[in-house]
C-alpha cells in the first residue's frame, strides 16, 4: 500500500476518542482487564466445594466458541502433568469413554447454548462427575435442581472477551482436585505479563511503538493465515476465531509439524489469489528444535509466495503465560482490524440470527 495510506490508518489508530465511541460494549476495555480477570477467575475456581473421592478416569470440557477456548488452554498448559487425557467437546454428545468415573466441565457462558446443554444431560445419565461454568441461564438451573458444582462467571462481558473466567476456574478445580498444582503462580505470572503487554499494545500507545496497531496496518484488507505450534498452536486458533468475531474478516490457522504434511502443498493455487495472504508465526522459546527448523524451512519454501512471514514470540516462563502472552497480542489486533474496517467490534449478527433460525 502507499506509504500515505499506511499513516493514514495508523493515525486513525491513535484516535482514541472515535476508537472509544466505536466500541460501544468496551471490548479494549475487556481486553486490557485479562489481568484482573485472571486472579477473580482463580479465586472463585477455588471456592467451589467438589467431591474429591475416587479416581478420574478422563475429562471432558463442554462448550462452544468462547466458551470451548478456554478448555482448549488448560489442556494445552497442563497436559503433561493431568494423570487423564482432556479433550474440548464441541457437539451435543460425549465421547463414548467418558463415563461415571469421569469428570465433565459444562462451560456456556450464557448458560443456554444448546450443544453444550445435551453434553451436561448425557453426563448426568452417565453419573459423571460435572462441574458448571456459566452466567446463568438453564446450566444453572440444571445445576441447582441436581446439587451440581456451580461457578456463576459475571454476566457483563462478551463470551470471546471472558477468556480468564471460562478457562482459569477449570485450571483451579484441577488443583483443588490434586491433579495438577502451582496454578496460582502460573495465574501471577500470566496476569504479570498481561499486564505489561496491555501497555504495548493498548489503545494509549501511539502506533509508533505499538506493534498491534502496526500488525492490524499490515493486515488490512489481507487475509491472514495463523500458524503456531505446540503451546501456540491454540494462540493460533484464538487468532482466527477473533479476527473473524471481531473484525468480521476471514483468517485461518494451522499448527507445526502437522501444516507440513498437507497445507504446504497448498501454496501454489490459485496463484492470482496468494498475494492477498498474509502468513503469522506464533513461535515459543521452548518449541522442539525439529519444530523451529521447520518453521525455518517451511519460511524459505513460502516466501516466494507470500512475502514476509511475520514472527511473534511468547513471553514468560510458564506455559500458561507463555500462551495467553500469544493470545493477547491477538486480541487486540482483531479490534484494531475491526476499527479499520470502520465496524464495532461487539455485535455478531449473524451467529444471533443463525440461534434465531436453529429454536
Amino acid at each position: 500500500m502507499p506509504i500515505t495510506d499506511k499513516q493514514s490508518m495508523l493515525s486513525k489508530l491513535d484516535e482514541v476518542a472515535a476508537i472509544r465511541a466505536l466500541d460501544s460494549q468496551d471490548q479494549f476495555g475487556m481486553v486490557a482487564g485479562l489481568p484482573g480477570q485472571l486472579f477473580d477467575a482463580y479465586e472463585a475456581g477455588g471456592r467451589v466445594v467438589l467431591d474429591h473421592g475416587g479416581e478420574v478416569g478422563g475429562i471432558a470440557v463442554a462448550g462452544m466458541g468462547g466458551s470451548a477456548i478456554g478448555a482448549d488452554v488448560i489442556a494445552s498448559v497442563y497436559d503433561a502433568e493431568l494423570p487423564s487425557p482432556m479433550v474440548t467437546v464441541r457437539g451435543y454428545n460425549l465421547p463414548h469413554w467418558i463415563s461415571s468415573r469421569s469428570l465433565v466441565f459444562v462451560v456456556s457462558y450464557s448458560g443456554n447454548t444448546e450443544e453444550t446443554i445435551s453434553c451436561l444431560n448425557e453426563a448426568l445419565e452417565r453419573g459423571c462427575r460435572i462441574i458448571c461454568l456459566s452466567t446463568g441461564g438453564k446450566v444453572s438451573e440444571i445445576a441447582v435442581a441436581n446439587g451440581l458444582p456451580f461457578i456463576e462467571v459475571p454476566s457483563s462481558l462478551q463470551p470471546r472477551a471472558a477468556m480468564g473466567w471460562l478457562s482459569v476456574p477449570i485450571a483451579a478445580c484441577l488443583e483443588s482436585l490434586g491433579l495438577i498444582e502451582a496454578v496460582e503462580e502460573d495465574v501471577r505470572e500470566a496476569a504479570s505479563v498481561l499486564g505489561r503487554l496491555g501497555e504495548l499494545y493498548g489503545l494509549e500507545n501511539q502506533s509508533a511503538s505499538n506493534p498491534a496497531k502496526q500488525l492490524a496496518v499490515d493486515l488490512f484488507d489481507r487475509i491472514p493465515v495463523i500458524y503456531g505450534s505446540e503451546v501456540t498452536a491454540v494462540a493460533a486458533l484464538r487468532w482466527k476465531c477473533q479476527i473473524n468475531e471481531n473484525a468480521k474478516s476471514l483468517a485461518f490457522n494451522h499448527q507445526f509439524p502437522e501444516l507440513n504434511h498437507n497445507e504446504i502443498v497448498g501454496w501454489e493455487y490459485p496463484q492470482s489469489d496468494l498475494e492477498r495472504f498474509r502468513v503469522i508465526y506464533l513461535t515459543d522459546g521452548k518449541l522442539h528444535p525439529q519444530n523451529v527448523k521447520r518453521m525455518d524451512v517451511t519460511a524459505e519454501l513460502l516466501e516466494s509466495y507470500v512475502g514476509e512471514i511475520r514472527r511473534y514470540a511468547s513471553s514468560g516462563e510458564c506455559r500458561l503465560a507463555r500462551l495467553l502472552s500469544s493470545i493477547n497480542l491477538g486480541d487486540y489486533v482483531s479490534l484494531y482490524l475491526a476499527v479499520l474496517n470502520g465496524i464495532d467490534p461487539s455485535p455478531v449478527e449473524r451467529i444471533e440470527n443463525l440461534k434465531k433460525r436453529l429454536a
